[in-house]
């Protein structure tokens, strides 16, 4: 249910009440304010980072605690815009926008590139889907604030990006990590090494499940 208040406690004040799915109210008048009754559910947390069951994925998603450490890295602000290249799920381009940034989202496979589109649809998200490779889309993107990219980094990606945005690129390769390592030596930045492990069943006990290392460059140039 949505209700629509108008010039509230003025001579023109007026309450008016319809469904979000319902609204065709096209003579709304200035000032106004507009709630709505949420249809049950938990909120969202303001933090980032959420589950990974919220969202569609095939596997390839950045996981929650390495995408809280993302999102801390690329420094979101309102009105900012990402390229998120090799968008995988998504999940990084939703949890920016869902900081007030715009996101693009490059993905080469198909199917992946409507799980993205599943998954903003999911969260209401003005989250614009480029399918292709990210060195052949750089062009016809509008002028990033923050650069992340999940996968498909290599020097020629890296000489093609804008040079005024911060970058955060995100390995899970030998050979991935020790080109972010000849990169950080050359143009600086941080190296961040990040190990996790989770506890899980181990015959009748339990034991550390240790995850792949993902090694975390981030540039501000």
């Amino acid at each position: 249910r949505l209700w629509v208040m108008e010039a509230l406690g003025g001579p023109r004040e007026r309450v008016r009440a319809t469904t979000a799915g319902a609204f065709a109210l096209a003579d709304v008048a200035a000032p106004v304010t507009v709630a709505f009754e949420a249809a049950g559910g938990r909120a969202l947390p303001r933090s980032a980072g959420l589950p990974d069951s919220l969202f569609t994925h095939d596997g390839q998603i950045t996981k929650a605690p390495i995408r809280a450490l993302t999102l801390a890295a690329l420094a979101p602000r309102r009105g900012e815009i990402l390229w998120d290249l090799g968008a995988g799920s998504g999940s990084i381009s939703v949890e920016w926008c869902l900081a007030g940034g715009r996101a693009v989202a490059v993905e080469l496979r198909p199917e992946r590139a409507a799980n993205i589109r599943a998954n903003a649809a999911r969260f209401a998200l003005p989250l614009e889907v480029v399918e292709g490779r990210a060195l052949d889309s750089l062009p016809a993107l509008p002028a990033p604030d923050a650069i992340f990219v999940g996968g498909g980094f290599d020097e020629a990606l890296f000489a093609a990006l804008p040079p005024t945005a911060r970058l955060v690129v995100n390995a899970v390769t030998l050979e991935t990590e020790a080109l972010l390592a000849a990169l950080q030596a050359r143009h600086g930045g941080e190296l961040l090494r990040i190990e996790l492990a989770r506890a899980a069943p181990l015959g009748r006990m339990r034991g550390w499940e240790a995850a792949r290392p993902v090694v975390q460059w981030s540039l501000v140039r």
